[in-house]
């Protein structure tokens, strides 16, 4: 395009989305957050168009799920094959082939720790919180251990056991009086959290810095080490802010989890599949889990959780001690099966490659733009926030930024206090991100310049 007044122009939605947002709210339950009225009607790749035929760059892939892009051929062939043959026959009381062969690529490719691939068993549900859930019940059958330890930022599930471990925003909490207890939450050691930290924990014990020194000070003069069944940890938290923590911390929590015997638990719901060049994000710093739990971009969009532990612990359970009805759906199972491969055909090192360059471009934006406090992140799971003059966080602001992108042409979510998240699909091609990071920066510079002065 010529100029940037025909690069960057607003697009209102006219009346077909507006039409199906009207219809939605006299429908559909009020819970549900959304940030603007973006209305699907198909995608290609890492692009979508809306029912009124606008195209947009898609930075959010379905908060993190499309891992292949919206009807990747060979998913879509994979999942045509299925359907033609069967689409459930019920987990819980037959077998089919589709779970078997998904578990044992998950058992090649998902590191657990001090386990081969044969030492590792696979639950199948159908969503993240699931997957919470059945790691949670899993630990404590296990170990015959009550309590659990979880991280304040932490975004784990809304239904009720994994509530007991979220502790991100408040509004996911309140109002339900009952939410199950048996948890203690901790300080997430997100680094360059605390300046003038160094990384080797040698701060304060009281410092947010050190979640490892917290836990052996405080948390274990509430609760004996031995009445605790596991920490739960997102390697890179999410919905908190896509807070990356110190290097020392996951190395330290897995130290610590081998001295007292509790098992440890990554939620990789979000930060797995590839999305950070790795299968699982804790792979950076060369740690393993206990139990890993999996969903989101597991089968391309399709609803299937994932949860992977050792077979010293998962096969504890006997029959009846944990189930699911549509978990391991042969249709999600072969989908996934068929994202998991097409991942390894070079898309790893794609993520690495292109989110480094993000990573750079990004970083460059917070030198251009004083709004702009923190870029931090991995692969294609990167965030950035946004703060006043003062260097407060300011959500009405960032708010500001994912609308006016929006309306440029560029679907994007938020994430923490006033942060934007960059989650797109894996398959994201070069000329497609530097498209969609220059609208970015367009819509950055157009806040700045109608608000900034007014902060």
């Amino acid at each position: 395009m010529s100029s940037a007044e025909e690069r960057f122009v607003f697009r209102e939605p006219s009346v077909n989305s507006k039409n199906i947002v009207k219809r939605d709210e006299s429908t559909i339950s009020p819970s549900y957050t959304r940030s603007y009225g973006f209305t699907v009607s198909h995608g290609e790749g890492a692009e979508v168009w809306d029912v009124d035929g606008n195209r947009y760059i898609d930075f959010a892939s379905g908060i993190a799920v499309l891992s292949t892009g919206f009807s990747h051929p060979r998913v879509v062939k994979a999942v045509q094959d299925q359907v033609a043959k069967y689409m459930h026959i019920g987990g819980t009381d037959f077998f089919s082939p589709e779970p078997v062969r998904l578990a044992e690529k998950l058992q090649e490719i998902i590191p657990i720790h001090k386990a081969s691939p044969e030492e590792k068993l696979v639950f199948y549900g159908n969503s993240g919180t699931e997957s919470v859930e059945a790691a949670i019940k899993l630990a404590r059958y296990a170990t015959k251990r009550s309590h659990i330890v979880a991280f304040y930022g932490a975004f784990h599930g809304r239904s009720m056991g994994s509530l007991s471990l979220t502790a991100s925003k408040y509004t996911q909490r309140d109002g339900y009086p009952y939410i199950p207890g048996g948890v203690t939450h901790v300080p997430y050691p997100a680094r360059n959290q605390c300046e003038g930290c160094d990384d080797g924990g040698g701060c304060c014990q009281q410092c947010w810095c050190d979640a490892i020194g917290f836990i052996e000070t405080f948390v274990f003069k509430k609760v004996a080490p031995s009445d605790v069944a596991a920490i739960i940890v997102e390697p890179i938290q999410g919905e908190g802010g896509y807070l990356v923590p110190r290097d020392d911390f996951l190395p330290r929590l897995r130290k610590l989890c081998d001295q007292y015997g509790i098992l440890l638990i990554a939620d990789e719901i979000q930060s797995g599949v590839g999305r950070t060049g790795k299968w699982l994000a804790i792979e950076h710093w060369d740690v393993s889990p206990d139990i890993v739990c999996m969903a989101k971009g597991l089968a391309s969009g399709l609803p299937l959780g994932a949860v992977v532990a050792h077979s010293d612990v998962m096969g504890k359970w006997i029959p009846g001690a944990h189930a699911s009805t549509f978990g391991g759906n042969p249709v999600s199972c072969i989908a996934a099966l068929e994202t998991l491969n097409i991942i390894e055909d070079g898309l790893l090192d794609s993520v690495s490659v292109l989110g480094e360059y993000t990573y750079g471009r990004l970083t460059k934006f917070m030198g251009d733009h004083p709004s702009m406090s923190r870029v931090d992140g991995k692969g294609f799971m990167i965030g950035m926030d946004f703060v006043d003059a003062n260097g407060q966080p300011i959500p009405a602001f960032r708010d500001e930024i994912v609308n006016r992108c929006y309306l440029n042409g560029l679907l994007t979510l938020g994430c923490g206090t006033s942060g934007i998240r960059f989650a797109p699909s894996l398959v994201l091609e070069r000329e497609i991100l530097d498209e969609g990071l220059d609208i970015l920066e367009h819509c950055i510079a157009s806040v700045e310049e109608d608000l900034w002065d007014n902060e």
